[in-house]
């Protein structure tokens, strides 16, 4: 059944999200605005977000976050790689045109296990600084929210922006501890950094007017615009057509980060690009039914390392 205040609420979450992404990635603005030059819409596909392991940090919170926004969780993935668990999320309203959908939500947590002891013992030592869990809160503002109370609907928005928007909970990181993680494990780098913090959002090429794949919108990018593009795995397409999924993705931009003992630029967010081609017995019609919804792990294990360098 839906519920007009929580999909309000929704709605404006990933606004205020995406404004706060726009500081941080200057150049997606940009790139809205050239798409928007050619015709193109820009329909966002999903969101992805990174967690480290604990009580109150791990990737069960923000499934908590987004099913009190009206999510629910779908498939579960293995990175054995990078050694990470994720899993997507999907939206309420995906029974119109793929436009007007939220976007679905895609989640990873660190697998810490297998990295050295020092390596976990900072991980242990950061994530446990976080003494309470924001869901109780959130879950009750929700419950209230489905209930017809627009306070507590403005209130969840406002909570649940604070939680995806802000700096991680523990205390700011040294500059040792940073190096630490990011040489075992980029991925755990970047999220004692930047915690809950959107890694980056994903637009859908294939509803898109102005590129009938994905290949003319690389030639867009790269050559045209010269953007610096994620060509790990050999090439800038991560996936095939057999796939049903093809992604391709930028650089992170930089941002200054305020250590405890000096400011330094660090990898921070990019844009990726995703086709999706209709499944068997649908037709490129924009529906979202009509599209393969799930994730790739050989394609996502390539995405990750779009935070791996500036360059």
């Amino acid at each position: 059944m839906k519920n007009d205040l929580i999909e309000k609420s929704r709605r404006e979450v990933f606004g205020k999200l995406w404004s706060h992404y726009f500081t941080l990635v200057p150049f997606a603005s940009k790139l809205v605005d050239d798409f928007k030059k050619r015709g193109d819409e820009w329909v966002e596909d999903h969101v992805a977000y990174r967690t480290l392991p604990g009580e109150h940090t791990g990737a069960h919170i923000l499934q908590g976050v987004f099913e009190a926004l009206g999510y629910k969780r779908k498939d579960d993935y293995h990175f054995e790689e990078k050694q990470l668990k994720a899993f997507w999320m999907c939206p309420p309203d995906i029974e119109a045109h793929s436009r007007d959908a939220s976007p679905k939500i895609f989640v990873s947590e660190l697998m810490p296990t297998r990295f050295s002891k020092e390596f976990q013992d900072i991980v242990q030592r950061y994530t446990a600084e976080v003494k309470a869990s924001p869901l109780n809160l959130i879950q009750s503002l929700a419950q209230r929210a489905k209930s017809g109370d627009t306070d507590a609907a403005e209130q969840l928005t406002l909570e649940c922006t604070a939680l995806l928007s802000a700096l991680p909970s523990w205390h700011r990181p040294t500059v040792k501890d940073y190096e630490i993680l990011k040489k075992e494990s980029e991925y755990a780098g970047w999220t004692l950094l930047f915690g809950n913090q959107i890694n980056h959002f994903t637009v859908s090429v294939h509803m898109m007017k102005t590129f009938q794949d994905i290949h003319p919108l690389v030639t867009f990018l790269d050559q045209d615009l010269k953007i610096p593009m994620n060509k790990a795995g050999g090439g800038i397409v991560k996936g095939t057509p057999d796939l049903l999924l093809e992604q391709i993705s930028t650089m992170a931009a930089l941002v200054p980060y305020n250590f405890q003992d000096g400011l330094i630029s660090v990898p921070y967010g990019f844009v990726e690009f995703a086709y999706r081609y209709p499944v068997e017995g649908k037709k490129h019609d924009g529906l979202w039914h009509s599209y393969y919804q799930g994730f790739v792990t050989s394609n996502a294990d390539k995405i990750f390392e779009s935070t791996s360098s500036s360059k």
